[in-house]
């Protein structure tokens, strides 16, 4: 029984130290939006595109941006414009990066809120 109730407590002291390591992996907003200007001129200033061929950051997926941008950052995305995004990227960390998802990601889907 006390075997038991150890591998119970470990388990519960890994699965919170697990939960707390992944609360604090989130971005930002407000340090993203300090960091956001260059994004502006493809992605605009509001998060919508004015161009087709770049897309809209606005209301997206906080971790499927990061995770974009980090594969930009280390060369894993290729085509397109990947050359250009990997130079916007390549000289932030990845809290930058977590910044600037969470930024992009509270926006709403329509724009930056006034």
């Amino acid at each position: 029984m006390r075997i038991f109730l150890s591998l119970a407590a470990v388990s519960f002291t890994v699965a919170l130290i697990a939960f707390t390591m992944s609360s604090s992996a989130s971005g930002d907003p407000e340090a993203g939006a300090e960091i956001a200007a260059p994004c502006a001129a493809c992605h605009g200033s509001d998060g919508i595109a004015s161009v087709d061929k770049y897309p809209s950051l606005a209301g997206q997926n906080e971790g499927y941006l990061y995770e974009s941008m980090k594969a930009y950052r280390e060369g894993n995305r290729q085509g397109g414009l990947a050359t250009v995004m990997h130079g916007q990227v390549s000289n932030l960390s990845d809290q930058q990066l977590r910044d600037l998802a969470a930024y992009y990601a509270d926006m709403p889907r329509t724009g930056k809120e006034d």
